[in-house]
């Protein structure tokens, strides 16, 4: 059965997002806001399930950390980013990282910690518009 928006929430603002955070406090915050924007988020904590979880959910956006215990939040990025746009969230305040981010194809970085509704405006402006009767 196809992904429905829910009916008080119009298909034209909504957009599928794979969420990948290995801290469930910011990944909360994170699906809470997005949600209420009336995006699909799909969260994923594990590296390992970000390639099933990529090609299940099909996203039009991935928010990637750039710092996940179980693998190389980089290695993701090249395999992700030929499919969506990839956002790095990052912690670390160096320059090295938004440019290795941009080389292996992120579209942007955002350095934590930011302002949900910052997030939320970034993922309004970088999720491609929905197609009429998209699945």
């Amino acid at each position: 059965m196809p992904w429905e928006p829910p009916a008080n929430i119009s298909a034209a603002t909504m957009a599928r997002v794979l969420l990948v955070e290995d801290e469930p406090n910011i990944a909360s915050i994170i699906v809470f806001k997005l949600e209420r924007e009336g995006h699909e988020v799909r969260w994923e904590s594990s590296a390992t399930a970000v390639p099933a979880a990529a090609e299940a959910a099909r996203p039009e956006l991935v928010l990637l950390d750039s710092s996940l215990p179980d693998g190389d939040p980089f290695i993701l990025l090249s395999v992700l980013s030929p499919r969506a746009p990839v956002v790095m969230m990052t912690e670390f305040r160096d320059t090295v990282t938004p440019q290795r981010a941009r080389e292996a194809g992120a579209v942007a970085t955002v350095e934590k910690p930011f302002k949900p509704t910052q997030l939320a405006r970034l993922v309004a402006q970088l999720a491609p518009a929905p197609a009429a009767g998209r699945p």
